[in-house]
């Protein structure tokens, strides 16, 4: 498997087939939650707010993308982000793609062992979309299945 990135108005070092130019990561971390009560005595009448939902944390190794996430960590404008899971063998196939709207950065860090730096990235975004491509049993792509949030107008896309 890899997870390839694609921050606008910045070029990666990935080389290949459909991701030139795109930005390998090691991880990607996010989550939604929301608050639910349940009044006593009946399970039936429950309450939620709005969901909140988290930054997305990506992991990738040092490259020369490194100063210029920095830079928009520091004073970025708004960008459109996509993340792609990919399955890797003969093809590359996207398994499932993420598509982050209005998006900025609000974390970046990096650490290392004496080994090649990492890098920690967190985004924050007005809009997630998700879209998970299912594949059969000879390996052919089912349609995309969508799902998206509007974070901003706290309502489905």
């Amino acid at each position: 498997m890899a997870i390839f990135l694609h921050f606008e108005g910045l070029e990666g070092d990935v080389t290949a087939e459909g991701y030139k130019g795109w930005i390998e990561c090691h991880s990607v971390d996010f989550g939604v939650g929301r608050s639910i009560q349940t009044a006593t005595g009946s399970s039936s009448e429950r309450e939620s707010t709005a969901p909140t939902v988290s930054d997305i944390t990506i992991v990738k190794s040092m490259d020369k993308c490194t100063p210029k996430l920095f830079e928009q960590a520091c004073i970025g404008k708004s960008k459109l982000v996509k993340i792609d899971l990919v399955q890797t063998g003969d093809k590359l196939e996207t398994y499932m793609s993420y598509e982050l709207t209005n998006t900025l950065v609000s974390s970046y860090s990096v650490s290392s062992a004496g080994d090649r730096p990492t890098e920690s990235l967190s985004f924050n975004c007005t809009k997630l979309i998700m879209k998970y491509i299912p594949f059969d049993n000879k390996h052919n792509p089912g349609s995309p299945i969508p799902a998206g949030y509007d974070i901003s107008a706290a309502k489905k896309v």
